[in-house]
């Protein structure tokens, strides 16, 4: 299957410093410049801004972990006869509202 041609571009400027940045990081991932940026620009655009799926991902990860973490300490640390329950409850609640949970860590960084 042959690549779709591409008739557009887009231009834009950077200082040394900028340009020396991209280059390096195009080299790391094993690209050329422009290809590396094109990636990127069309990566951000189809995925959001944000981060794309994988960021998205490893951001839920972390969230859900960050959320289970805290609240098995909090259970740790209580003793009381009901903290197998507990932990059960807050593994599945973590399981069921994963994107709630990152929605609100998300806005505490706004």
């Amino acid at each position: 299957m042959s690549e779709a041609k591409r008739t557009r571009s887009v231009s834009f400027g950077l200082t040394d410093e900028e340009h020396t940045q991209v280059e390096r990081a195009a080299l790391a991932a094993g690209e050329e410049v422009n290809n590396w940026c094109r990636q990127l620009a069309t990566t951000a655009a189809r995925e959001g801004p944000l981060f794309g799926k994988t960021g998205r991902l490893i951001y839920t990860e972390l969230a859900i972990l960050r959320f289970l973490i805290g609240h098995g300490f909090k259970l740790f640390f209580s003793r009381n006869a009901g903290e197998a329950s507990a932990w059960t409850k807050l593994t599945m609640q973590a399981d069921q509202k994963s994107d709630a949970i990152v929605q609100e860590l998300l806005s505490r960084r706004k």
